[in-house]
């Protein structure tokens, strides 16, 4: 057994957790729910975020035995930094204190690393969460698994209670099928989202548009587990390509029942993905390889570039429902535009050859110039000049994911198509920052640095524009993505 109790209800793991090992601690306990959380150096957030979620599960989940499970990626054999685990712990401690003694006897904490597990030792967000998948295949009892990023600073017991609110309805209304619960809330502007680009626009290839993909924050029925644990596990998949296989497979299945949940806002360390990283190219290569899966699975994609198909809708829940009011993202001061312009034209050179590959020998020449002109703009660096980046703007970005997917079915290999998207679309979020700072009055590059401070939306205009001006251009690029689709197949050589 690699797990040890260290005190009545919690328990601590080992490197290279055994298989099996905490599915009979599930079993032991009876778990019916289990609440993962995978993390990497949260130390700052994951205490909290337990506390307010034991408390809300003991509330929530109708006196059934809960089990929490933080497997963490900082404590590995090369870096034994324990500091997310020893904060958890404090978290954990602090929170079955407050319970009364009926409640503790239900919730179960469990705090692991996940390195070596089933003797792979990748790095990432998937490896923490397919521990859980193939933990949960040996509990039958369980019949449910939330997964929530160890980032967060939301009130995790209000998100507990709309959870188990849906999984109850969802037992009346569709016994017996699985369902996948995604979240829908407001994220800064500034904080850059595969979901808004890349991730929604092609799940309306699998059949149903899901607004909240890769989210990280999504439940899962036993069912849908069991999806997860039948999928191929790539590099990629296991270090940042989790949650958007999660979100295709779940979304390829008709039977599963897609719920999207209105959380309020996501309070969490905004991402920067902007700076062109490695996490956009595993993430984007996770979905490039779903969808290949399922074309030659199925012939899924080709079905629906057909004309006079219909999307599936989903199950929503807006704030009305869920009793969550719109919580404004605030203020931010990650944002550089300086910076942002910089990175586009430093990283050119690394993508140039992907793009032309892709893109053809005429769209490349467009972005040529484009490039240029950046260059010359960045050089003039006049205070009254105003906020460029390369043009790539929603329709620019819609035939680009047309292509792309073009030369996917063509028989291209992912790699040039993965990096030709990794850098377009950073170019595509920071066209999209430039209109919503045009929105705010912001139209010069001086302008932009002496806001860009504290950059946001005054508190009373805030709900209409992440309403209509994020999420609503999000859902319009979606669907004008989806409605020009038939270009897919022009390109199709």
């Amino acid at each position: 057994m690699s797990f040890k109790e260290l005190e009545t209800g919690i328990w601590i793991g080992s490197l290279r957790p055994g298989q099996g090992d905490l599915a009979e601690l599930w079993r032991r306990h009876g778990a019916r729910v289990v609440i993962g959380h995978p993390t990497f150096r949260n130390e700052q957030t994951v205490g909290t975020q337990l506390e307010s979620g034991i408390g809300g599960a003991a509330e929530s989940f109708g006196g059934r035995p809960v089990s929490f499970v933080v497997t963490d990626g900082s404590w590995t054999a090369a870096a034994e930094d324990r500091g997310t685990v020893e904060a958890a712990l404090a978290g954990a401690r602090r929170a079955l204190a407050a319970l009364a003694p009926a409640q503790r006897e239900l919730v179960q904490v469990v705090l692991t690393p996940y390195e070596g597990y089933g003797g792979d030792s990748t790095p990432g967000k998937g490896s923490a969460l397919k521990l859980l998948f193939d933990e949960l295949g040996q509990c039958p009892d369980a019949e449910m698994l939330v997964l929530l990023d160890g980032d967060l600073r939301n009130d995790m017991a209000a998100w507990h209670r709309v959870y188990a609110r849906v999984e109850q309805e969802h037992r009346e209304r569709f016994e017996g099928r699985p369902y996948f619960i995604t979240a829908r809330y407001a994220r800064h502007f500034v904080d850059a989202s595969l979901t808004r680009f890349i991730v929604g626009p092609l799940t309306t290839l699998m059949g149903r548009y899901v607004p909240g993909g890769i989210s990280g924050d999504i439940v899962l029925s036993a069912g849908a587990v069991a999806h997860e644990r039948q999928g191929v596990w790539t590099e990629a998949r296991r270090k940042y390509g989790t949650d958007i296989s999660t979100t295709f497979d779940n979304a390829a299945h008709p039977d599963t029942v897609i719920y999207e949940v209105y959380l309020g806002a996501k309070l969490h360390d905004i991402t920067d993905e902007a700076k062109l990283s490695v996490m956009p190219g595993e993430v984007i290569g996770a979905a490039l390889e779903r969808l290949r899966h399922w074309e030659a699975e199925q012939g899924l994609v080709r079905r629906w570039l057909q004309p006079g198909q219909e999307l599936q809708q989903l199950e929503v829940w807006g704030p009305q429902r869920t009793g969550i009011s719109f919580i404004d993202p605030g203020y931010t001061d990650v944002f550089d535009v300086d910076l942002k312009m910089q990175t586009l034209l430093d990283r050119y050179a690394d993508f140039r050859a992907d793009i032309r590959q892709v893109l053809g020998a005429e769209q490349a020449a467009w972005l040529e110039e484009q490039r240029q002109n950046l260059a010359t703009a960045r050089l003039a660096d006049r205070d009254d000049r105003p906020v460029c980046f390369l043009g790539m703007n929603a329709a620019r970005w819609t035939e680009v994911l047309h292509a792309a997917v073009a030369q996917l079915l063509s028989g291209m290999d992912t790699e040039p198509i993965k990096g030709c998207l990794s850098y377009l679309y950073t170019a595509a979020f920071l066209e999209f920052v430039k209109d919503r700072l045009a929105d705010l009055g912001l139209n010069t590059v001086a302008e932009v640095r002496a806001a860009q401070g504290k950059l946001g939306v005054a508190p009373e205009a805030a709900e209409a524009f992440y309403g209509d001006k994020v999420d609503g251009e999000a859902d319009r690029l979606a669907m004008g993505f989806f409605e020009g689709r038939r270009r897919i197949l022009e390109l199709v050589k």
